[in-house]
């Protein structure tokens, strides 16, 4: 190293120093101007590159796409002069930025070049933090196994430099792998264990980071108070040091935990700002995300324009950026919206467009998976491989004969697998493709009956609205009028709910079941004692949700109508595997083979057989 190289290295370790002891944003862009000083003034050596590589840290928090470009133009320099350090940092750097912007790919591919130079240079402490990189990097993208696998690098190599911080970093990722595994005592056991290093260190970023997985744990357990407290940490923390990249995400986070606890307005104020953060750092993730979180809050708020104006912008943004679970999540945001709205059309268009998102993540999932499981074998087979070659010279010929028949049976198995996996989806594709067809059947025939002939009531009374006559005939004629249109928004209703897909057919079933007894009761002054439990307990396939909503439905209504009660008692028992649903009303009764029958009972009966059940009416 000449005398220029080293004077300019001094140089710029006096000005990180400066950063370090004066971190306020006035220093830090003073530095920064320094720095830029410093690289169009020097000359093509590993000092120039230092200087990119210190920038791209400094920058890296307010400005990534900056440090991006820094760190790319230390590459270029570092590997034209042969410079094997600066290569690896600025790999790393490269890696570090595209992860914060949300672009996963590019940053395992960063991390990747960043590890293979480190290994070169044999630092143990750098290849801990790059493994560690890539295991945050694979856990974003739901590789978790590979995640775990990385962990476990980090940590040797954490230990052979006999370093804390690394592992305290591989504690942070392996409690945020049980957190995605809603094992949440465990997940905070190992947060905790990682805080208490960074706490030593006093190392802010990290100690924020999971100060805001702590509040999303007591989120997720529903204890509200304690999960606003832990973001509101992790945001004062992040501020003392004023790092600002990661603000959106704990503003969006702490505005979602006041809205479950019912305060709107604060969810509001504190979405708005994970808006503003976002937007400040150029982050269409974060935007895309915290966009999705305000349309809730104005859903919630009944402010339905503004919901359908913040879920458009998270949907483009997402579909910008190809993030499918935030698209289909806004999708899903905007079908409820234009549902409450009235917009029928658009509703069922984008529950169409959230049911194929949600259809694609799974079968990319799949895919990724496969991928992985192949990507395991090859690096399992090529180890093995290594070991063979170290092996007593007399045996090399017959293991590697050996080798190469596993190989073969091994190309054969996959070749096999393949084909099984093709049939499969294959098979599962046509299935999807008759499933859809029975939906779009079942939706024309639920419109046509159920709708149809609503509408064409209305369309007749309308006509004779228009006729002249005296003004009681009209307000009869608009008041029925009202009372179909409010029963036909009552079926879309229906149909919307029967075929939106969820998890908990089971609990949202029950609370349809009792909104709608509740509020039909209520209009009769009728006391209603309902106890449905047990419905949460059984997984339903939409068919059989719908046919035990409508007989429930038609029960409830008739019971209402007719009986003269003051009382109805509903319960559902589950035993054996029975399912039992009594509905039992205080009124005057009737026998079912002399009452003049419409179509209720009968309805009733068919939807029973179904189900493969029996209706039974004392």
């Amino acid at each position: 190293m000449n005398l220029t190289t080293l004077n300019m290295q001094r140089q710029l370790l006096f000005i990180f120093l400066a950063l370090c002891a004066f971190n306020g944003i006035q220093a830090q862009t003073s530095m920064t101007d320094s720095l830029i000083r410093v690289i169009n003034t020097a000359v093509d050596d590993s000092g120039k590159v230092t200087a990119y590589h210190i920038l791209a840290s400094l920058t890296v928090g307010t400005n990534a796409p900056a440090a991006i470009e820094y760190a790319k133009k230390g590459i270029s320099l570092a590997k034209q002069i042969g410079y094997v350090r600066g290569v690896a940092s600025c790999n790393f750097n490269v890696a570090y930025s595209y992860g914060l912007s949300g672009n996963l790919n590019a940053a395992l591919l960063y991390i990747d070049s960043a590890i293979v130079w480190y290994k070169k240079l044999g630092k143990p402490d750098r290849l801990a933090l790059s493994y560690h990189s890539r295991a945050d990097y694979h856990m974003q993208s739901g590789q978790l196994k590979l995640a775990l696998k990385d962990c476990d690098t980090s940590f040797k190599y954490a230990e052979q430099a006999n370093r804390l911080s690394p592992k305290a970093s591989v504690y942070k990722t392996i409690g945020t792998v049980y957190f995605l595994q809603q094992d949440y005592d465990q997940s905070k056991n190992y947060y905790l264990k990682a805080f208490e290093i960074f706490k030593q260190f006093k190392d802010s970023i990290p100690m924020a980071f999971v100060m805001n997985k702590l509040g999303s744990i007591h989120e997720q357990k529903k204890e509200y108070d304690l999960s606003i407290q832990y973001y509101e940490e992790a945001i004062r923390m992040s501020a003392g040091f004023k790092h600002e990249n990661n603000f959106s995400t704990y503003y969006a986070n702490l505005s979602q935990a006041w809205l479950k606890k019912g305060d709107k307005k604060k969810a509001e104020l504190n979405a708005l700002k994970a808006v503003e953060y976002a937007k400040k750092q150029k982050n269409k993730l974060q935007l895309a995300a915290a966009q999705k979180v305000l349309s809730s809050i104005y859903l919630k708020s009944d402010s339905t324009t503004d919901a359908i104006s913040a879920a458009s912008e998270s949907f483009v943004i997402a579909t910008s950026i190809a993030a499918k679970d935030v698209q289909q999540s806004s999708s899903d945001a905007l079908a409820n919206s234009y549902f409450k709205k009235g917009e029928y059309k658009k509703a069922f268009e984008f529950l169409l467009i959230s049911k194929n998102l949600g259809d694609s993540i799974a079968k990319e999932k799949f895919g990724a998976d496969l991928a992985a499981i192949q990507t395991n074998f090859k690096v399992s087979e090529k180890d093995k491989q290594i070991l063979l070659l170290n092996k007593e010279r007399k045996l090399q010929q017959q293991a590697i004969t050996q080798q190469r028949i596993i190989m073969v049976a091994s190309l054969a198995f996959l070749l096999l697998a393949a084909a099984g996996v093709a049939l499969v989806m294959n098979r599962n594709a046509i299935k999807q493709q008759m499933k859809e067809l029975q939906l779009r059947n079942q939706i024309a025939a639920d419109l046509h009956d159920e709708v149809g002939s609503s509408l064409s009531s209305i369309h007749m009374l309308s006509q004779l609205a228009g006729k002249p006559g005296d003004e009681i005939t009209h307000q009869n004629i608009l008041a029925r009028m009202a009372s179909n249109a409010k029963e036909t928004m009552d079926k879309m209703g229906d149909i919307v709910w029967m075929i939106k897909p969820g998890e908990k057919e089971g609990s949202s079933l029950k609370q349809r079941m009792e909104n709608f007894a509740y509020e039909i009761c209520s209009s009769k002054n009728m006391e209603v004692k309902i106890q449905l439990e047990e419905v949460e307990k059984v997984k339903l396939i939409m068919e059989q949700k719908k046919n035990i909503y409508l007989i429930f439905k038609e029960a409830i209504n008739n019971a209402v109508k007719y009986s003269g009660s003051q009382r109805i008692e509903v319960s559902v028992t589950l035993l054996y595997n029975k399912f039992t649903l009594l509905i039992k009303d205080f009124g005057k009764g009737f026998i079912p083979e002399k009452v003049v029958r419409g179509n209720g009972l009968d309805n009733m009966k068919n939807r029973a057989m179904e189900l493969h059940g029996i209706l039974t009416i004392e």
